[in-house]
């Protein structure tokens, strides 16, 4: 009778050109790639699952990383970030490793950042040139793509998706299960249970009150692009009737790339997207009238 061979333990591997301080954990599955750097009070836990770090990181002192987990080059952790461990929800065994959390390169995480890896088969994911600020937090199974800029204290829940160059305000929040296009922007402490639709900004809960110019002209758009997103926000929310009725004007237009990226978002919503202005709140007064 013969048994299956034990799996194999890969154990910690550091490249030659690393630097790890001697105050530094490193524990189960963990590979450091070259020119990385880990500073005093940190730890990379390999216990739950492999962590990979690529080359040219900076952990600079008591962060923590958590596995599964897949690094790539050139990302700065700073303190007290904890990135991988497991969702905040109380369902979940928090030893299961699931999916782990996949981030890219050159993105920076500032004091006190947590991300929470995946619950599905899919992990949690972060592409490139992100930045992460003071406190901000990202929900275990979101992905979020490239040059976003996410300000202290922002809240970004579970299964979200947000596309590249997402800018929130320091505060902002976003709903489980809510898309964010490309370039749409958040003003400070305002939350959102609907999907912003591209190069829009949210300036009141679930209101899509402007557009980003700015972000636009920053991006390389050419005036004709914007002019055109200016036509999609009129037909959305300034010509009468609901989103639904715009998304009817714009298929008028379809072929337009910059108008079919719009057609497409609204198309895939299954929460619906952000109304373009305030409702009226009632009151007691109004409902005796």
């Amino acid at each position: 009778m013969t048994t299956a061979a034990p799996a194999p333990v890969r154990g910690i591997h550091v490249d030659p050109t690393a630097i790890v301080h001697p105050t530094a954990l490193l524990e189960g599955d963990v590979e450091v790639g070259p020119g990385t750097t880990i500073g005093p009070g940190c730890s990379v836990l390999g216990t739950n699952g492999p962590v990979r770090i690529g080359a040219g990181c900076t952990l600079i002192a008591h962060a923590f990383l958590n596995g599964p987990l897949v690094m790539g080059d050139r990302n700065v952790v700073y303190p007290n970030a904890c990135l991988g461990f497991a969702p905040q929800d109380l369902n979940f065994d928090h030893n299961a490793a699931g999916a782990g959390l996949v981030i890219g390169n050159g993105n920076t995480f500032r004091e006190g950042v947590t991300v929470h890896r995946a619950k599905t088969a899919t992990p949690t994911r972060i592409g490139d040139s992100n930045y992460w600020m003071t406190n901000s937090h990202l929900g275990h199974d979101a992905q979020v793509g490239n040059n976003c800029v996410i300000a202290s204290g922002a809240l970004i829940g579970g299964h979200v998706q947000l596309a590249d160059r997402v800018t929130m305000g320091g505060n902002a929040t976003i709903h489980q299960f809510v898309r964010v296009g490309r370039g749409a922007m958040f003003t400070g402490s305002i939350g959102t249970s609907l999907d912003l639709p591209p190069w829009f900004t949210l300036t009141a809960r679930n209101v899509a009150g402007s557009m980003n110019v700015v972000g636009l002209r920053r991006s390389g758009a050419s005036l004709e692009a914007i002019h055109t997103v200016r036509w999609v926000y009129r037909q959305l929310y300034r010509s009468g009737g609901t989103p639904q009725q715009g998304l009817v004007r714009l298929r008028t237009r379809a072929g337009d790339p910059v108008v079919d990226e719009y057609i497409a978002f609204i198309e895939q919503s299954k929460r619906g997207i952000c109304h373009g202005q305030p409702r009226a709140v009632r009151t007691a007064a109004d409902s005796a009238e």
